[in-house]
């Protein structure tokens, strides 16, 4: 059992019984408040954990993999940068590192297509503040052979033609 009195408003806490993770905002006697997603949540001090992030594996990508075709024999033309598509157990990490994974993400998938002589690429952001279409298009003019990106869907993706 967490002793809340040790917690620091937004620590990472786990209600057990949900299994919902969310923010620890305060305690008062044996109830613990928790911000999930901007909703208060209480719960008895005997139902919460400290939950840590899980590891992010960093996946080795070997020559051969670059080169090898993936899903049915077809290299992949476009990229979802949603978190909850890109990867669902990353939707309750903080901003900041989602960015960071979207953007490497999309990097590598930039870098495979060059790799194997592709030219035109989607990549899709969403709509949103803009944020991660900003960051998109920042990586982009790390590559030399990006000729061209193109608004697409009205604004929620990025057509790349690809200068091979």
């Amino acid at each position: 059992m967490i002793n809340p009195n040790e917690l620091w408003v937004g620590d990472l806490i786990q209600i057990k019984s949900k299994g919902t993770v969310g923010k620890y905002h305060s305690h008062k006697g044996d109830l613990v408040t928790i911000n999930c997603k901007g909703v208060m949540v209480t719960a008895p001090k005997y139902d919460i954990r400290n939950w840590k992030q899980p590891k992010v594996e960093k996946k080795i990508i070997f020559e051969d993999d670059i080169n090898s075709e993936s899903k049915g024999g077809k290299l992949q033309d476009s990229i979802d940068l949603h978190i909850h598509i890109l990867a669902p157990h990353m939707e309750h990490q903080s901003q900041a590192r989602i960015l960071d994974f979207q953007i490497e993400k999309a990097r590598e998938f930039v870098q495979t297509a060059i790799g194997n002589r592709r030219f035109n690429l989607l990549i899709i952001h969403g709509k949103g503040t803009g944020v991660l279409k900003a960051e998109v298009l920042h990586m982009l003019k790390d590559f030399s052979k990006v000729r061209y990106t193109f608004d697409k869907n009205k604004g929620g993706a990025t057509e790349v033609w690809l200068d091979i």
